[in-house]
């Protein structure tokens, strides 16, 4: 028998039955389960009694960044489909996906959408392809029209024109993310106005969530995985606030990993004013926490980024007995499903 350690990328596996995965959303977004965990207890509660948790003077920080209908099926003149998800602009007339098609297409091929709009293919790297847009209209507008909303690949159906509205949070406004930050999904207009009115201080940051963050650990050790960056903004003022909150021992909580990923960078690079750049960080086991105190988050898919850096905020052996309390309480997982609130400082 092989003992594992904590560097090997199969010890962060779990078996999850099919039908936890949530498939669609809640009809009302804050009705998900909430899973409140702190270090002595551990509480079934439902999202909407968020409020009844959190204490003036907290500090919850969103992420603001909003999905785009990222994803398109074009056709080569044989006929033949190539699905893309849109990436990066690499200059006006260019830009770089994330593709899948039955048979790789050649370069300097021209591919159409329903002979509408015209993309000329200038490089293949691995999945990235590179495409030129010949088109009139950016590839942006092009998008917002006839795009679809990039369910992730275990959402077995097709997108549907409701999914441009739920997988999207409800404070989104900075276009240029590829999956939406989903612990932010639990939230309607009426909890963060009552949350507020609460004297819980609100702010948000950006980052625009790529491929990267969901791109599946391929290396056998975690620590051979390149992360890679994404985009994000910061102002002075939300730096400011958690300062304060830290000195005066509230809570500062993070919605999402990628809420963490960027606070936790700007900590640790000891950035104090407003900031535009890429976020790098990976956060695994071991990690020293130096922004945040609280975590909302979802349940995460096995051998991700994601779990590990949950993993690193508690415990994974103790993460993983919380997931088969989830399994057994009919949570459901992954993006549209339920989510969990840990509390470090009770």
């Amino acid at each position: 028998s092989i003992i594992m350690d904590s560097q090997d990328t199969e010890y962060y596996d779990y078996h999850l039955p099919s039908d936890r995965i949530a498939t669609k959303p809640k009809s009302n977004r804050a009705d998900s389960k909430m899973m409140y965990v702190t270090k002595t207890n551990v509480q079934h509660m439902n999202f909407n009694q968020l409020d009844q948790i959190l204490e003036a003077g907290d500090v919850l920080i969103l992420n603001n960044t909003r999905v785009i209908p990222a994803r398109i099926i074009l056709e080569k003149e044989s006929g033949g489909r190539v699905e893309i998800l849109y990436s990066s602009d690499v200059n006006e007339r260019c830009f770089e996906a994330i593709f899948k098609s039955s048979r790789r297409p050649a370069i300097g091929i021209i591919l159409n959408f329903k002979k509408k709009f015209f993309f000329k293919v200038d490089n293949i790297m691995n999945n990235k392809i590179f495409l030129q847009n010949l088109s009139d209209k950016s590839i942006h507008e092009i998008l917002e029209t006839h795009g679809e909303m990039p369910l992730p690949n275990y959402i077995k159906r097709p997108a549907n024109v409701e999914d441009k509205k739920t997988y999207q949070t409800v404070y989104a406004q900075v276009n240029g993310s590829v999956a939406a930050p989903t612990a932010g999904l639990h939230f309607t207009k009426d909890l963060i106005k009552k949350l507020i009115s609460k004297g819980i201080d609100i702010d948000y940051c950006t980052l625009n969530i790529s491929y990267n963050t969901f791109r599946p650990i391929k290396t056998n050790r975690i620590n051979d995985h390149n992360i890679g960056s994404e985009k994000f903004k910061i102002s002075k003022s939300v730096i400011d606030k958690i300062i304060e909150a830290k000195k005066l021992n509230k809570r500062v909580i993070a919605v999402g990993t990628t809420v963490t990923r960027v606070l936790e960078y700007c900590f640790t690079k000891k950035i104090q004013n407003d900031y535009e750049g890429e976020v790098d960080l990976y956060i695994t086991p071991g990690y020293n926490f130096k922004a945040i105190n609280c975590l909302i988050t979802n349940y995460h898919l096995p051998k991700s980024t994601l779990l590990l850096l949950v993993s690193s905020f508690i415990d994974f052996n103790y993460l993983m007995t919380l997931y088969k309390s989830a399994i057994e309480n009919d949570y459901k997982f992954y993006s549209y499903g339920d989510s969990m609130f840990i509390d470090k400082m009770l």
